[in-house]
């Protein structure tokens, strides 16, 4: 149980790193009672760009376009109202919302009519009302909040789940996202762990839970730094910011569990790796390697960490009348996790040692490749790389997992894909032809 109650710790720490960052300098800002409170002040914004935007005109085109930004990093982002949809309604329709943003922008962009833009920009109201609505457990009209115990039970399914979402949104949408992220990270974590403890390396664990807990240190810091950003510059280049640096921490997390990956697929039948450890190669690498790995644990709690923090924050100073939801909500999932991650690293090291390699290296070639499609994602957020809707997917994407609608992520992930079974298939190859030579080699003997 001692690898359950470093997990703990862990999460324990980051626990207390959250409430150490909530500090009171965000009391000051404006608290809302519900979505559709937060729905309108975005709306206030969103009409402001309507106004304010003249075609062909570079200063007018740059406000409206700040005005959508102030919505979408303030509101949409900051507060959780995107991660809350995510969670509490569907991810292709925070998905779908996401992209009318996008669609919004890209008018103004583009020099279009004033009316095109004005539709772009009231459709995306309309479905930021609709899901302030569904997350409030309401349905537009002027229906009471405190409807009698009669009332509430002639309620039909979808209204009993508003009354739900109303009164636990906070624990729900803190709790999944929470599982969501930090599942992540999780993965990578253990997926390590167990590598080191199959090949009885746990010297090396130390390592990893150290730059687990850099990254949780580092995470704190970086989300200070996106709000002191936000505090002098703007919401807009704090939250453009905060992209900018989860894609690129994606983007390496890729580049390191790929090469990782592809190390444990090539020692993945027994001789090989007996052949391996005969020759001391691991020598020769294992600085390199365990340098890499414990950076992987480091990039994968820091950049959920930082996403955490930051919502977290939004959370406390946007929907106030449930606090004590968030905590219970974050503490709920951080038991989970440290469950999932014990029960992860246990089971995989019980495998054999074909079967485990082989497991280790198809669960972070899946990481990569949800890595690669959420890492393209963030930097789209930051409109750095465009968006290209495939038509034949109808608006499906599973942003879990990272697979999105668009082109510009679909097409990196089909290239690592190729790349991705061209390597299995070398490896296999490989693996064959050195078994082969050493059953050669025993033959003579």
């Amino acid at each position: 149980m001692n690898l359950l109650k470093k997990m703990t710790s862990i999460f324990a720490i980051m626990v207390i790193m959250i409430s150490l960052t909530l500090t009171p300098v965000f009391a000051a800002e404006t608290n809302y009672g519900n979505w559709v409170e937060v729905a309108d002040a975005m709306s206030e914004h969103l009409e402001k760009a309507v106004e304010v935007y003249k075609p062909g005109d570079k200063d007018a085109k740059k406000a409206a376009t700040d005005a959508i930004n102030v919505a979408y990093f303030k509101f949409y982002e900051k507060i959780g109202f995107e991660k809350t949809t995510m969670s509490a309604i569907s991810g292709q329709r925070g998905s779908m919302v996401e992209h009318q943003f996008y669609r919004a922008k890209n008018s103004i962009k583009e020099d279009a009519d004033p009316k095109e833009v004005k539709d772009e920009i009231d459709a995306l109201i309309t479905y930021l009302h609709e899901d302030a609505h569904t997350l409030d457990g309401t349905s537009g009209d002027s229906k009471s909040s405190d409807q009698s115990q009669e009332d509430a039970n002639s309620l039909s399914t979808g209204q009993l789940l508003g009354e739900l979402l109303k009164r636990f949104g906070t624990f729900f949408a803190v709790l999944g996202l929470t599982l969501r992220e930090g599942l992540e990270a999780i993965l990578v974590v253990a997926a390590i762990a167990a590598y080191l403890s199959k090949t009885n390396n746990r010297i090396y664990l130390k390592g990893v839970y150290i730059g687990a807990l850099l990254g949780i240190v580092f995470s704190a810091v970086l989300a200070g730094v996106f709000n002191i950003i936000a505090n002098t510059v703007g919401e807009v280049e704090s939250g453009m910011g905060q992209e900018i640096f989860e894609g690129i921490a994606m983007f390496l997390a890729v580049i390191v569990l790929f090469y990782v990956s592809n190390w444990m697929l090539s020692k993945s039948e027994v001789e090989v790796w007996n052949r391996y450890i005969k020759n001391k190669v691991e020598q020769s690498v294992s600085k390199g390697n365990y340098f890499a790995l414990s950076f992987t644990s480091f990039l994968a709690v820091a950049r959920e960490g930082a996403e955490l923090i930051l919502f977290f924050q939004g959370m406390r100073t946007g929907i106030s009348d449930n606090p004590m939801h968030m905590w219970i909500g974050l503490l709920v999932a951080a038991i989970i996790l440290a469950i999932v991650y014990y029960l992860i690293a246990k089971v995989s090291v019980r495998l054999p040692l074909k079967p485990f390699f082989t497991f280790t290296s198809w669960l972070m070639f899946i990481l990569c490749l949800s890595f690669l499609g959420k890492g393209i994602g963030e930097l789209q957020e930051a409109d750095v790389i465009g968006r290209t809707i495939v038509p034949w997917m109808n608006g499906w994407s599973a942003e879990v997992i990272g697979i999105y609608d668009r082109y510009e992520n679909l097409i990196p992930q089909i290239i690592l894909l190729v790349v991705t079974i061209a390597s299995v298939i070398y490896q296999n190859n490989r693996n064959k032809k050195i078994r082969a030579e050493l059953e050669t080699s025993q033959e003579k003997k």
